[in-house]
């Protein structure tokens, strides 16, 4: 065991994003570069200019150094959760953060504090320059997200066929060609994966991206307002699939004891049956229940209904063309005919009935991209997930001047104190590395949305006031060979 205190401590997980962030510092802005990162999977690289791909890649040797890198792939993961983008803008800013805090001669708690009261007052000064937009300019934000006018023209072109509330999935054509085909489709929020051990994405893994969320085509849907307490509960269910060789089960629910939670990820984890458990939401949980059970077209599991675990018939199993799930939502393409169940919710009138209707009521756009090599293909794709959430939040929050112009104005205005100038310095650098990577000017017509460079502030402030208040880092030697060899036989021992 290692222990790395005081300055030294700091200085060391600073280092270690530091180089992290100076790669990707060079592919930030319109004139950015591209980066060729390798990767296990064939063709063993991969092209990419996203921060997230390019740092989940570096490695590094000194441990404390190791632990600064590993802050920040954890501070990728949040803002990608948060926003789908401004991963480099949230890096650059908390890297500065962090940078100028540590030589300031600041206290590192009284840093976070005071940089913690501002974040309000820069979230208000943004809300002062948002500007509203329709379907019909989200292009614009697309291209400048996208880098690229092709992205840009097909993401503004779907929306204005879907609406802001619209869902866009993202799959390689096989071609030269893009495509772009409409179908039903729901989003469901609050209802995701019971256990990240159940993540499945086998495109991501082909093109050596991590995977982040189960992806399923034509899965079998068991839906079930009654508590499954134990594995005999569904065993029958389990045996009747395998022997009908359907390798997917989809099992919506509120209620399942924990033990028999553990055996299904195990199940799923031994690659015998592909298991997903999708947890019910806490608000307007029987509202949810019907409208997914609607869509997939499957029968309710629950006593009321006459329909519970022990006379449940496959008959009784829904289906749809796709299912997409993270941590936080499930999205459903090719929905099962709800239109009856619609024409029922608006004859009810209720405010309650028209909100489900707004929800229910979506489209799904599978957009299919056209590339020479398996390398373009998934540029592109980061590229492409990179505009469609970048739209999506500049439909819902509105849009700021980009290109770190928003910031940097921002900066000028912030107060007067020691906290106060290293915030302006850190909003100020994004525009100015984007001018160091060759843009002459910074167009006033590059804008951004409002709720992406939010969330990158927010996120930012967040690992700089991490680092700057730790001075002590405790890291474990990595085991020899010897060791290695010591811990497989033990873990073959019988007991």
């Amino acid at each position: 065991m290692n222990i790395t205190t005081g300055k030294e401590a700091t200085a060391k997980l600073h280092k270690g994003i530091k180089k992290a962030v100076d790669a990707i510092r060079l592919t930030y802005g319109n004139k950015g570069c591209n980066a060729v990162v390798e990767n296990v999977n064939y063709p063993f690289h991969e092209v990419a200019n996203d921060a997230q791909t390019i740092i989940q890649a570096i490695r590094l040797t000194d441990p404390v150094e190791k632990r600064g890198l590993g802050f920040l792939k954890e501070l990728m993961d949040k803002a990608n959760a948060s926003s789908g983008d401004g991963r480099k803008t949230t890096a650059i800013i908390a890297e500065t953060l962090i940078d100028i805090g540590f030589n300031s001669g600041e206290q590192g708690n009284q840093l976070k504090m005071e940089l913690d009261n501002l974040i309000p007052v820069v979230e208000a000064k943004i809300d002062e320059r948002t500007t509203k937009i329709t379907e019909n300019e989200v292009h614009q934000v697309a291209t400048i997200a996208g880098e690229s006018k092709r992205i840009g023209n097909l993401v503004g072109n779907i929306y204005k066929k879907i609406g802001k509330e619209g869902i866009i999935h993202v799959e390689g054509s096989g071609t030269y060609e893009d495509s772009v085909t409409f179908t039903d489709g729901v989003r469901f929020q609050d209802t995701g994966f019971l256990s990240p051990y159940m993540v499945h994405d086998e495109i991501a893994v082909k093109e050596g991206r991590k995977e982040t969320q189960a992806v399923y085509e034509k899965p079998t849907i068991l839906v079930t307002k009654q508590k499954i307490n134990h594995i005999n509960d569904i065993n029958p269910l389990l045996a009747t699939l395998q022997n009908k060789n359907i390798k997917t089960l989809v099992i919506f629910t509120d209620d399942m004891d924990s033990n028999v939670a553990s055996l299904l990820v195990a199940l799923h984890k031994s690659k015998q049956m592909n298991i997903l458990i999708i947890k019910a939401p806490v608000l307007w949980k029987n509202y949810v229940f019907e409208d997914f059970a609607k869509c997939v077209g499957a029968t309710i599991v629950e006593d009321s209904s006459g329909v519970n675990l022990k006379n449940f018939q496959i008959e009784h199993l829904g289906t749809c063309d796709k299912i997409v799930v993270d941590k936080d939502e499930t999205i459903l393409v090719g929905t099962q005919d709800i239109s009856e169940h619609l024409a029922e919710l608006k004859k009810e009138g209720s405010n309650d009935s028209k909100l489900r209707v707004s929800w229910l009521n979506n489209k799904t756009a599978i957009l299919k991209l056209g590339a020479n090599s398996e390398s373009e293909l998934s540029y592109l794709r980061l590229k492409t997930n990179d505009a469609i959430n970048s739209s999506r939040l500049a439909l819902k929050g509105g849009v700021v001047e980009g290109g770190g112009l928003c910031l940097s104005d921002i900066a000028t205005e912030l107060p007067h104190t020691v906290v106060g100038q290293i915030l302006a310095t850190a909003l100020s650098e994004p525009s100015s590395q984007i001018v160091a990577n060759g843009t002459d000017e910074v167009s006033h017509e590059v804008i951004d949305s409002a709720l992406v460079i939010k969330n990158a502030v927010r996120n930012a402030v967040s690992l700089a006031g991490t680092i700057l208040t730790c001075g002590v880092v405790v890291t474990i030697p990595e085991p020899t060979d010897k060791e290695i060899a010591m811990m497989k036989i033990t873990s073959n021992r019988p007991f």
